[in-house]
C-alpha cells in the first residue's frame, strides 16, 4: 500500500505543471479534438482493479458536453485548444497504435500517461509531433523497446519522465525499455531547456556515463536508478549549477567525489549500491543545503568526517553496510533535524553514548544494527516521532525505556543482544495501533507472555496481548526463554505474516484463531514443548509458505488433507523431531502443489519477507543443522524425520520436481525406494536413513546431478551402488548398516562400471 501512494505522489508531482494551464475556459473545446479524445479513450480498455486507488476518469467523459470540463483535460482559454492532458492513475489498459487519435492534439504542452499499463506497446516516433509539450510522462506505464531518438526534436521539454518505478533492491530488474548510446547524446544535447529527467529502471547498458558531460546546466533532477548503467561517472555532474537532486543508485558505476567546487544547490545525493572508492570527502560539507545523503552498500572505507555536522540541512543520513571504521560518529547528535539515520553494518569501534541522540526530536528512522557498541544507560529520552529502531547486536541488556513515549512505532527490532528477565508490562502497550514488525529473538527473555486486558480495539473485545494487534505483520521472539502457552486472542482482520516462536518453552496446544491470519507465510514454532495433534486446519491458509513444528510433542495420525489443495503455497514442510504416528502422510505430500512446478520462482531470485524484514528458518541439509539467514523463494523441503511413521514412499514421489530437500530418516518405514525419486532432479539432499527399506537401490538415483548428500544408512537394502561423481562428497557411512552393498570407498571395480553384489 505505502507503494502505491508514494507511486501516486511521483505522478502527482509531474502532474503539478498542469496547474500552469487555465482550466475555466472563454471558448469551448474544439469538435476535432473532443472527438479525438473520445477516440482515444475508446481505443482503451479501463480495469478498475488495476492498481489500487487508480480513478477512471475517461468514464466519465461525456459526448456533447465541452471536453475541457473533462477530467484530466485542460484548455487554453482564449482558443479552446486542449493544451493538457493528464490520464495518470487513470485505470487505463491497451496497445497506443502510431494511427492513435492522441496524435490530433497537436496543441499539447503537457501529457501525462504515467502508471497506466499500455502492454509493452513502444513508445511512438509520432510523439514528436507535439512541438509545443513541455512536459512529458509516461512513467510506470509498461512500455518497452527502444526509446525513439524522435523524443530529441521536442526541444521545449521541461520535464521528462520515462521511468519505470525503482524497486528499492540492489538487483537489475529490466523495465522492456532501453536506450542507446547515441540517442542518449542526441536526447542531452537537443533537450537544453530539461529540467527534470527520470529514466529509472530503464535498460541504459549500452549509455556511457560519459556522455552525462552534456547535460542540460539547467537540469534540477536527474534520476537513472537501477539502469545497468557501467563505467566511470564523470565528477563534473556533481558541479551542475541547478542540479537538486540526483539519484543513481544501483548501477555498476566507480563514482569520484570532487575535492572542491561542488554544485552549492544539491539537496539530495542518492548513489546507494555504487563503486564509491575511498573515503568520504570533506568537501561534501560545502553541500549547505543538503538534505539527503545515502551511500548504502559502496565499500566506503576510513572514518566518517566531523565536517559533516556543517550539513545543519541534513534530514536523511544513509551510511548502511559499509567499511567504515573509527569511532561512532558522535555529532550526529548536532543534525537536529534529522528523521532518518542508519549507520548500520560498518566496522565502528568503541562505545557510543546513546545520549548523543537525545536532541534529535523529529527522528523517524534510527538503525544502528551490528558494528556499534551502545552505552545504553540513561535513555530517558522522548522520541515521539520514531517509527522504525532497530538495534540488533548492540549490546543492549534491557529494553530502551524510550520506547514508552514512541506511539508511532512501526518496526521494532532488538534480536541479539542482551536483553534478560521479563518483558516489562509498559511494552505491550507498544505501538498498539501501528506496530507492523517486532523482532526481540535471541535475548535471554523469560517469563511468559501475559494474559491481561488492553484498552477496547477491536468491535468490543478486549484483546489480551500482542498478537491481537491488527497492524502486526511480524512477530519474532525467537530464541528466549519464554514460556506458556501461545494465546488465542488474534486480532479478526490480522495482518501477521511471520510469526516466528522458535526456541522457547511455549507449552499446550496451538490456537485456532491463527485461521484469522489470511497473510501468514511463515510459522516457526519449532523447539518448544508443545503438545497437540496435527493441527490439519491450518491447510485452508492461502499465503503459508513455511510451516516449521519440529522438535516439539506433537502426536497422533497426520489424517487425508479435507481441502482439495491443502497448503496451496507451502515450500517448507516440518515435523521432525516429534511424536507422530500412523502411516507417512502420504496425500499431504503429493497434493504439495508448490513443490510441483520447476518453473515458478525461476529467473530472478528473490527472497521471503517485505517491508525490510526478511525470514529465516532452521533446516536439517546434507546431514546438517543450517539456519537459512534469508530464504530463497525457490527452496523447497519436506523433512518429516524421527517420528513413528509407517508405510511406504509413493509410488509417484518423483512428481515433486522442485525439492530440493527430502528428510524421512529414523522412521519405520517399509517397501522399495521408487524408481521415480531419480525424476526428483533439483534434489540436493535425501536422507532415508534408519529405516526398514528393502530391494534394491534405484538405478536413477545416478541421474540426480544435483544431489549432493545422500544417505541410505541403517536399511535392508541389497544390490550395487549407483554411479556418480557427486558420491565422492558422502561420509563413509552412508551406506553402512545394510544387507550387501558395493562398500564406500568405492572400489576400483564400483568405479570401472562393474556393479557386483559383494559377498
Amino acid at each position: 500500500m505505502e507503494f502505491y501512494q508514494t507511486l501516486c505522489l511521483l505522478v502527482s508531482l509531474s502532474a503539478q505543471a498542469l496547474l500552469d494551464f487555465p482550466f475555466t475556459t472563454a471558448q469551448s473545446c474544439h469538435p476535432v479534438q473532443s472527438n479525438a479524445l473520445l477516440q482515444f479513450s475508446n481505443s482503451l480498455t479501463v480495469q478498475t482493479d488495476m492498481y489500487p486507488h487508480c480513478d477512471p476518469k475517461t468514464t466519465r467523459w461525456e459526448n456533447g458536453l465541452d471536453c475541457c470540463l473533462w477530467d484530466g483535460v485542460a484548455c487554453d482559454n482564449v482558443t479552446g485548444n486542449v493544451i493538457g492532458l493528464d490520464l495518470s492513475f487513470s485505470c487505463l489498459q491497451g496497445t497506443l497504435h502510431s494511427d492513435s487519435s492522441l496524435f490530433a492534439l497537436r496543441h499539447l504542452q503537457s501529457l501525462n500517461l504515467g502508471a497506466n499499463n499500455f502492454l509493452t506497446s513502444p513508445i511512438l516516433p509520432e510523439l514528436s509531433v507535439f512541438t509545443e509539450l513541455r512536459h512529458l510522462n509516461l512513467t510506470y506505464s509498461n512500455f518497452s523497446g527502444l526509446v525513439p531518438t524522435e523524443i530529441s526534436y521536442l526541444s521545449k521539454l521541461v520535464l521528462l519522465d520515462l521511468s519505470q518505478t525503482f524497486n528499492g533492491t540492489t538487483t537489475y530488474v529490466p523495465s522492456g525499455l532501453r536506450i542507446e548510446n547515441t540517442d542518449f547524446k542526441v536526447l542531452v544535447q537537443n533537450l537544453t531547456e530539461l529540467r527534470v529527467l527520470k529514466l529509472d529502471l530503464v535498460d541504459m547498458s549500452a549509455v556511457s556515463p560519459s556522455s552525462f558531460v552534456n547535460l542540460s546546466s539547467s537540469l534540477t533532477v536527474f534520476s537513472a536508478s537501477s539502469c545497468n548503467l557501467q563505467g566511470e561517472l564523470p565528477p563534473n555532474i556533481f558541479r551542475l549549477p541547478n542540479l537538486l537532486d540526483l539519484d543513481l543508485q544501483s548501477n555498476d558505476i566507480m563514482v569520484s567525489f570532487p575535492k572542491s567546487n561542488w554544485s552549492k544547490s544539491v539537496e539530495s545525493l542518492t548513489l546507494s549500491y555504487t563503486n564509491i572508492s575511498g573515503k568520504i570527502p570533506d568537501s561534501i560539507s560545502e553541500l549547505k543545503n543538503l538534505k539527503t545523503l545515502a551511500l548504502r552498500s559502496c565499500i566506503l572505507i576510513g572514518s566518517i568526517p566531523s565536517s559533516l555536522v556543517n550539513l545543519t540541512e541534513l534530514t536523511r543520513l544513509d551510511l548502511w553496510h559499509n567499511e567504515l571504521t573509527g569511532h561512532p560518529p558522535s555529532f550526529v547528535g548536532k543534525l537536529e533535524r534529522l528523521i532518518h539515520l542508519d549507520l548500520s553494518y560498518n566496522n565502528f569501534i568503541g562505545v557510543l553514548d546513546f545520549s548523543v541522540f537525545s536532541t534529535l526530536k523529529n527522528l523517524q528512522v534510527l538503525r544502528l544494527t551490528v558494528g556499534l557498541n551502545l552505552d545504553s544507560n540513561n535513555m530517558n529520552y522522548i522520541f515521539s516521532e520514531l517509527e522504525i529502531l532497530e538495534l540488533s547486536s548492540c549490546n543492549l541488556i534491557e529494553f530502551p525505556s524510550f520506547l514508552k513515549s514512541s506511539r508511532k512505532l512501526r518496526k521494532l527490532d532488538l534480536s541479539k543482544n542482551k536483553i534478560s528477565g521479563r518483558i516489562p508490562r509498559w511494552f505491550w502497550d507498544l505501538g498498539k495501533d501501528t506496530l507492523s514488525s517486532l523482532d526481540i529473538s535471541s535475548n535471554l527473555i523469560e517469563g511468559d507472555i501475559p494474559q491481561f486486558p488492553w484498552k477496547e480495539l477491536f468491535d468490543g473485545h478486549l484483546a489480551e496481548c500482542l498478537m491481537a494487534l491488527a497492524r502486526l505483520s511480524v512477530l519474532n521472539l525467537r530464541m528466549n526463554m519464554i514460556q506458556g502457552v501461545i494465546p488465542g486472542k488474534i486480532a479478526r482482520d490480522s495482518s501477521l505474516r511471520t510469526l516466528d516462536f522458535s526456541q522457547n518453552r511455549f507449552e499446550g496446544t496451538l490456537p485456532r484463531s491463527l485461521l484469522q491470519c489470511k497473510s501468514l507465510e511463515v510459522l516457526d514454532l519449532s523447539n518448544n514443548t508443545m503438545e497437540d495433534t496435527f493441527p490439519d486446519w491450518l491447510e485452508t491458509l492461502p499465503k503459508l509458505q513455511v510451516l516449521v513444528l519440529r522438535s516439539n510433542k506433537f502426536h497422533g495420525f497426520v489424517r487425508s488433507p479435507r481441502a482439495a489443495r491443502p497448503f496451496p503455497e507451502l515450500r517448507i514442510f516440518d515435523l521432525s523431531n516429534n511424536n507422530f504416528s500412523g502411516p507417512l502422510p502420504i496425500r499431504y505430500i503429493m497434493k504439495l502443489t508448490a513443490m510441483m512446478n520447476r518453473e515458478k520462482g525461476r529467473g530472478q531470485l528473490q527472497y521471503m519477507g517485505g517491508y525490510g524484514y526478511q525470514d529465516s528458518v532452521m533446516v536439517t541439509m546434507k546431514g546438517l543443522e543450517i539456519r537459512l539467514v534469508k530464504i530463497l523463494t525457490i527452496f523447497t523441503s519436506i523433512d518429516l524425520s524421527s517420528n513413528h511413521f509407517v508405510g511406504g514412499l509413493p509410488m509417484d514421489i518423483g512428481s515433486l520436481k522442485s525439492l530440493k530437500g527430502l528428510n524421512i530418516s529414523h522412521n519405520n518405514l517399509t517397501g522399495y525406494i521408487p524408481p521415480s525419486t531419480g525424476n526428483l532432479t533439483d534434489l540436493e539432499s535425501l536422507d532415508l536413513s534408519s529405516n526398514r527399506f528393502t530391494g534394491r537401490i534405484p538405478q536413477e538415483l545416478a541421474d540426480l546431478t544435483s544431489l549432493a548428500f545422500l544417505n541410505l544408512s541403517e536399511n535392508r537394502l541389497i544390490g550395487p551402488i549407483p554411479p556418480g561423481p557427486q558420491f565422492t562428497t558422502f561420509k563413509s557411512d552412508s551406506f553402512a548398516g545394510n544387507l550387501g552393498l558395493c562398500g564406500f570407498p568405492l572400489p576400483e571395480t564400483c568405479k570401472s562400471g562393474s556393479w557386483e553384489t559383494p559377498p
